[in-house]
Formats: structure tokens, sequence, C-alpha cells
């Protein structure tokens, strides 16, 4: 327990500095545990650390975090291995993306998202550490998997209070426009100066 709250600590995105806050659980605690993926191989909900606490980063676009009410909204109850169509439809639903993404795999979805849509990966190292409005890739066996980062946990075409147990390839988002302007001017100027 210890270890994984220093690494929140030494997390930036957990910044409360930032002006990020926390979402509590609302109705789905009371809902219990049985929306829980079944389909993750050693998955067990007593022996997993407690579920990760939701950040929120204002510079993310906000129709990122639309997409995850969208996909929440539509969710099941258990996984149908339509991952990566349900995150799709929520993106193109709140309008994260223009047009429907072509991609087939759910692993090749960071990628896509990045060369079509302009898209960002985060500099996060676990899908715990990722702010709400994040799409979040996996590899695995097969096509891997993908969900978006919600203020109630981690969702796809089924809810999870915690990410996959798959090995975690990356967190991606668009960042607000007024953001993005500021970032850019802020590189220039570091470049102009070490000129």
């Amino acid at each position: 327990m210890a270890s994984l709250s220093g690494a929140f600590a030494a997390n930036p995105w957990t910044s409360s500095s930032l002006g990020w806050s926390s979402s509590g659980w609302g109705s789905w605690d009371a809902a219990g545990s049985s929306w829980l993926p079944h389909r993750v191989s050693g998955f067990s909900e007593s022996a997993a650390a407690p579920a990760p606490r939701a950040v929120m980063n204002p510079d993310i676009d906000p129709v990122m975090v639309k997409a995850g009410d969208i996909a929440e909204s539509r969710a099941l109850s258990h996984s149908t291995l339509f991952c990566w169509r349900f995150v799709k439809e929520a993106l193109v639903k709140a309008g994260g993306v223009a047009s429907y993404p072509q991609t087939t795999c759910a692993k090749d979805a960071g990628r896509d998202l990045m060369e079509n849509y302009g898209f960002v990966k985060l500099a996060v190292r676990s899908a715990a550490q990722a702010p709400v409005g994040s799409v979040l890739v996996y590899s695995g066996n097969g096509a891997g998997h993908v969900e978006l980062r919600t203020a109630h946990g981690f969702v796809s075409d089924y809810r999870s209070r915690r990410p996959s147990s798959l090995h975690f390839l990356g967190a991606y988002t668009r960042m607000d426009g007024h953001a993005r302007s500021v970032r850019t001017a802020e590189a220039s100027r570091i470049a102009d100066s070490h000129s």
C-alpha cells in the first residue's frame, strides 16, 4: 500500500497543486462488483489494490471527458470483446475524432489516434496514473485492449473500477486548443533561448 501512495505522490498527474480533483464512486459502489470484467485472467477483486483515484487535467479537451461519459452510459456489465468498437463510437459521438477510426486491433489504437486525429501520448507509466479523458491502450494475446479513463473508473464495452491487468502500452488524449497553443509557444521560447 505504501508504494502505491508513493507512486501517486511522484506523479505530476495527481498533484493537487495543478488544480485536479478526485471523484467518488457514487452509485457504482452500491452496485457491487457484479459488473467487473470476468475475462481478465488472474483478476481477483479482494486481492487487487484499491481503485486508483481519478484525476482531472484542465488541459485535456473536454470532448474526451464527454467521450468517457458516453461510453459509461452505453457500457455493459461484462466484456463482449468489442472494446475498441465501443471506444471508437464514444469518441465519434463526443466529437473527439472527426471520422470513425479504421484500425481493427485495440493495441493499434494509440498509433491511429496520434497519426490521424491529433492525439498526444501522455507521459504516464501506468494506466492508474492516467487522467480522466485518456484512451488507455494495452497489448496482450490477440487484438489487445483499449478503454477510456473516467471519473468513475475505466470503461470500454464494460466498466471497471480498476485498469486492465494487460501490458500497458500508453495513454493518449486530445489536448484543449488553448493549452496546446501555450505549450507550443513555451517550447518555441525555450528553443529560441538555447540558440
